[in-house]
């Protein structure tokens, strides 16, 4: 099951990157509300060039409630071991390789200026 979850997220980061891209970088912090998600989405192109991308609204969409579920299996298979949940984590995919890598963040990371 938390794997089917890991695997969708990946599944369409890399469907939405750009052709050129061999690394994804993606953060997505939900507020604790669970209503609304800060993203950003970057990539590595094949010359080591790190690229801001946008996904479609569809996409940032799925992960959020695939992140709103994951959230869930963590919190019903007692996977916090009593500590606060997770608000957010960084995703890494390795395309070449065919690796993802998640890692959970327990404070905000994600800087936000509302002046912009």
């Amino acid at each position: 099951m938390i794997d089917d979850l890991y695997n969708k997220i990946g599944q369409i980061l890399v469907m939405s990157c750009p052709d050129d891209a061999i690394k994804i970088v993606t953060g997505i912090e939900i507020v604790e509300e669970n209503d609304v998600a800060t993203y950003f989405f970057n990539y590595f192109d094949n010359k080591n060039n790190k690229k801001e991308f946008e996904p479609d609204l569809r996409a940032t969409d799925v992960i959020f409630y695939t992140m709103l579920e994951l959230k869930k299996y963590f919190l019903d298979n007692n996977l916090t071991n009593g500590e606060p949940i997770w608000t957010g984590c960084i995703v890494e995919i390795d395309i070449k390789n065919s690796k993802i890598n998640f890692e959970f963040k327990y404070e905000p990371f994600i800087d936000v200026d509302d002046d912009e």
